[in-house]
This record gives C-alpha cells, sequence and structure tokens, in this order.
C-alpha cells in the first residue's frame, strides 16, 4: 500500500463520535461495494487510534486512514463525494504518499458468539430436547465484546448490527484483497 487517505471524524457535544462513526463507515461501505470486482477489493483501511483506554476497553479513535496501491484507485473511490453531506463531521486530507512504515497490521472483522441463550435455542431444535434441558449445557453467562465496533444498518433487512474489528500486528507486509469494509484477515496495512 504506497497511498493513502485519512479521516478525521470531528464530534460536538451534541453529536457523539460513535454517531459520526456510523454514519461514515455506512457511507465508506458502499463507496467499497462499488469498488469490488468479483468481491475482491484493493483497498484496506486502518485506524490509527486503535488503543488500549484507562478502563482496558479497546477504543477505535477518531482517525481513520484509507489505503490503496496506487492514487489512481483512491482517485476512482472519490471518498469526498461519498461523505458529501457529513462535511461538517469530517476532515479529509488529500491523497497522499505512505511515509516509512514503522510496522504493519492487519485490520479484520471479528464475529461475537451467539448469546447462551441463542446456542441453547439452537442446540434443543437441532436434538430434539427441551430448552431447560438444552440451557443446562451452556452457561449463562454473556460474552464480553472484546473488539471496538461500529454500529451499522444493514442495506438488505435494514436491521442494525455491530461491525466488531480486530487489529492484529504483523512483521512484515501481506499483500491482498480486503472486502466492502476496507478490513481483510491476511492483507496488512502500514502503520505510521
Amino acid at each position: 500500500m504506497k497511498y493513502y487517505q485519512e479521516l478525521t471524524l470531528l464530534p460536538s457535544y451534541d453529536v457523539p463520535v460513535n454517531f459520526i462513526w456510523s454514519n461514515v463507515y455506512q457511507q465508506l461501505h458502499l463507496g467499497f461495494a462499488s469498488q469490488q470486482r468479483e468481491g475482491i477489493m484493493n483497498i484496506g483501511v486502518s485506524f490509527p487510534g486503535y488503543t488500549i483506554g484507562d478502563d482496558n476497553r479497546i477504543l477505535l479513535g477518531n482517525k481513520l486512514r484509507i489505503f490503496a496501491e496506487n492514487e489512481n484507485e483512491l482517485s476512482q473511490l472519490a471518498v469526498s463525494d461519498w461523505l458529501k453531506r457529513l462535511d461538517d463531521y469530517v476532515h479529509l486530507t488529500r491523497i497522499r504518499r505512505v511515509p516509512n512504515a514503522m510496522g504493519y497490521a492487519i485490520y479484520s472483522r471479528w464475529h461475537k458468539d451467539g448469546s447462551p441463550e441463542q446456542k441453547a435455542r439452537r442446540f434443543a431444535k437441532r436434538h430434539g430436547i427441551s430448552y431447560e434441558d438444552a440451557a443446562r449445557l451452556f452457561s449463562m453467562k454473556r460474552q464480553k465484546n472484546l473488539y471496538p465496533y461500529i454500529q451499522l444498518k444493514s442495506l438488505t433487512n435494514h436491521h442494525s448490527f455491530d461491525l466488531f474489528i480486530k487489529k492484529e500486528k504483523s512483521g512484515q507486509p501481506v499483500q491482498g484483497s480486503f472486502g466492502s469494509y476496507g478490513l481483510s484477515n491476511v492483507s496488512t496495512v502500514p502503520e505510521f
């Protein structure tokens, strides 16, 4: 990844950063999907503010970098057009060349396991036993959210869902493709 554009979210006292993340990422997802060819895209993202907070929760921060191998790919994405209605809440830099990387990271989508109640219902249905019997097999403790997320709305069924984002450091760059959220299980983006 040789070129990038950086977004900085500009929250205010009446518009929180989480609300802006939801709106910005919904638009970026549409832009990324428009760039996909057969489910593959060469544009990835990073979250430079991805850190562990004082209460040991992982935070996304208020910045996003969008990476591409060449300047033309970012120009064709036309991020400013996708974010036009959010101008008051986002600062977007021009396309820049990536400086020397201090390292690399993989930003991927993490899927939360179903709740114990969902697992028990599914197990009961599959094995023809009562819900109560199945519930005894599963701990009823809720799974803790391990990663930060952006709340989005499905454009297909209009249900809200949480897009959990996991970061893994990598010692070397790995080229590959990204999905329509700019995330990948194997492809790296530079950290600087």
